[in-house]
C-alpha cells in the first residue's frame, strides 16, 4: 500500500502517530503510541515512529492535532513541556504541516458518519450530521474541548476551532454560584474547564464532602464516576458536574448558533451518559430566557470516537490541496 501522509496527535498524556493511504484513510496497524516519559520532543518521537514503521523516510504531507491553541510557529501543548514547531516540522518533512486543535480534529472525524455512532441523550431529537446545519462539538475529558461543525447545503464541511473551554463560566443557580465560590475563592472569572472536566469533578466531590462533613472515598475522577451507582456523595458530584456542563453548553449554542445539535465526546462524558440524559438536565439546558423553547428542541447526543484526533486529522489533510 502506498503511503500518502502522516497524522499525529500530541496530547497531555502522550503522542500518537499513524500513516494514511492515498484515499486519506488510516493505514491499518500503523498507529503507534509514545508516552511522555520516553520522549523529550515531538521530532524525537517522529524519528522513533519512522524507525518503528520501517520507513526509509517520513511522508512529506502531514497533519498534527494538538492539545492547545494552533496558532503561531511554536505551539505549546497544554500542561506539558512539549512544543510543536511548524518550521521545525517543515524542515524535517520537507513541506509545511497542517496543525489543528485536537477538538477541531474531533469535529472533522464526526463529519464522516462512518466514524461514529451518535447515542441520543434522553428524549432529545436524534442528530443527523449528514443534514445541513451548525453543530457544537464538546469534549468532556481532562479538559473541556469545544469546536463547531458546519455542513453546508451543498455538502461542504467547515470546522471552527475554538478555545471556548477557557472562557468564563456563569453559574445558573444560587447553589451552583455558592459551590463555585467555595471551590475557587477570589478567582474571577471562573474558567469553564476548571469546573467542567475530570479535574473539576474531583474538586466538586471534595467540596461537597467538606461541606457535608462526609468521608471521602474517591481521589480520582474514575473513582467518582464508578462510585456514583452506590455512593450518594459521588452521585451528587456527578450530577452537579452535569448541571454545570448543560448550563455552559446552552450558552455555547446561543453563542455559535448551533441550533442543529450538540455532540458530546470523551471518556468522562460516556461515563456520565445516564446522568447527562436525566430529564431535569433538559430544563437546565433550556434555561428561562428568550430562546427557552428553541433550546428545548436542540438535539443532543454522546459518542465515543475511536482515534478521533487521528481520523479527523486524516480527513482534514485529505481536503488540503496536494
Amino acid at each position: 500500500m502506498e503511503v500518502a501522509g502522516i497524522v499525529g496527535h500530541v496530547g497531555r498524556k502522550g503522542l500518537r502517530f499513524a500513516l494514511t493511504d492515498m484515499a486519506g484513510e488510516l493505514v491499518p496497524g500503523s498507529i503507534r503510541h509514545y508516552g511522555s516519559e520516553h520522549n523529550s520532543s515531538v521530532s524525537g518521537a517522529l524519528s522513533t515512529f519512522q524507525r518503528d514503521s520501517n520507513l526509509a523516510r517520513l511522508p512529506e504531507r502531514s497533519a498534527i492535532a494538538v492539545a492547545g491553541l494552533a496558532r503561531g510557529d511554536a505551539i505549546s501543548i497544554t500542561h506539558t513541556r512539549w512544543y510543536v514547531s511548524r518550521s521545525g516540522l517543515q524542515a524535517m518533512l520537507g513541506r509545511p504541516p497542517l496543525i489543528l486543535n485536537d477538538f477541531e480534529a474531533e469535529a472533522w472525524a464526526l463529519s464522516d458518519d462512518r466514524r461514529c455512532s451518535l447515542l441520543p441523550l434522553g428524549t432529545a431529537p436524534t442528530i443527523s450530521l449528514q443534514r445541513p446545519g451548525t453543530y457544537c462539538v464538546l469534549g468532556m475529558t481532562s479538559g473541556l474541548g469545544v469546536s463547531v461543525l458546519v455542513r453546508e447545503h451543498d455538502g461542504d464541511v467547515r470546522v471552527l476551532a475554538t478555545e471556548a473551554g477557557h472562557a468564563g463560566f456563569a453559574p445558573a443557580s444560587h447553589a451552583m454560584s455558592d459551590l463555585v465560590r467555595a471551590i475557587f475563592p477570589d478567582r474571577h472569572p471562573i474558567v469553564a474547564e476548571h469546573l467542567i472536566s475530570a479535574t473539576g469533578l474531583v474538586a466538586i466531590y471534595n467540596e461537597l464532602a467538606t461541606a457535608q462533613k462526609l468521608a471521602k472515598r474517591a481521589t480520582k475522577p474514575e473513582d467518582v464516576t464508578r462510585l456514583a451507582a452506590v455512593d450518594p456523595l459521588a452521585r451528587q458530584a456527578c450530577e452537579v458536574l452535569c448541571e454545570a456542563f448543560w448550563a455552559y453548553a446552552s450558552h455555547l449554542v446561543l453563542t455559535f448558533g448551533a441550533w442543529d445539535g450538540v455532540i458530546v465526546t470523551g471518556k468522562l462524558a460516556m461515563a456520565l451518559r445516564d446522568i447527562l440524559a436525566l430529564g431535569r438536565m433538559n430544563i437546565i439546558f433550556s434555561g428561562s430566557g428568550k430562546y427557552m423553547r428553541l433550546l428545548t428542541s436542540v438535539p443532543r447526543s454522546v459518542t465515543a470516537l475511536e482515534h478521533g484526533e487521528l481520523n479527523g486529522a486524516a480527513r482534514a489533510l485529505g481536503r488540503r490541496p496536494n
